[in-house]
């Protein structure tokens, strides 16, 4: 990862961390939901579309219930080759959603790819699943 991604992306499990540091130990996402941290690889010149369209996806989310309203955290930086790219850290409710997603939320993920590219040999959008923690 190059110095500017680990940065913004070092600032976004910050203030994720400490949102869920606000929040009452039983206010943690408890067992059987996912939180993901991502990074889309936004083709140059198409931020602002996928900007949208992660909005979109975000209110199909909510609009089905399949994550949790908070902490939900969207950031956007250009990596070393002044490339764009964007970072999201969320909560599915369950893990079970993302390899049983209804047929809206596919559509959306597939306008999501569309705006993206593989990059550095990772894919268009990459995601790995983390574990929220509290911080004092």
């Amino acid at each position: 990862m190059t110095t500017s991604k680990w940065l913004i992306a070092s600032a976004a499990l910050a203030m994720t961390f400490s949102l869920f540091a606000q929040k009452k130990p039983g206010e943690l996402p408890g067992p059987g939901t996912e939180t993901i941290y991502s990074i889309a690889h936004v083709k140059p010149g198409m931020e602002t579309q996928y900007a949208a369209l992660s909005a979109k996806t975000w209110a199909i989310y909510r609009k089905l219930d399949l994550v949790l309203p908070a902490p939900h955290v969207v950031v956007r930086g250009v990596d070393s080759q002044n490339l764009p790219f964007f970072v999201e850290i969320f909560t599915w409710k369950s893990a079970d959603v993302p390899d049983h997603a209804p047929a809206e939320v596919r559509a959306a993920w597939q306008e999501l790819e569309n705006a993206c590219e593989k990059r550095n040999g990772r894919p268009g959008i990459d995601f790995t699943e983390v574990t929220a923690v509290a911080v004092n």
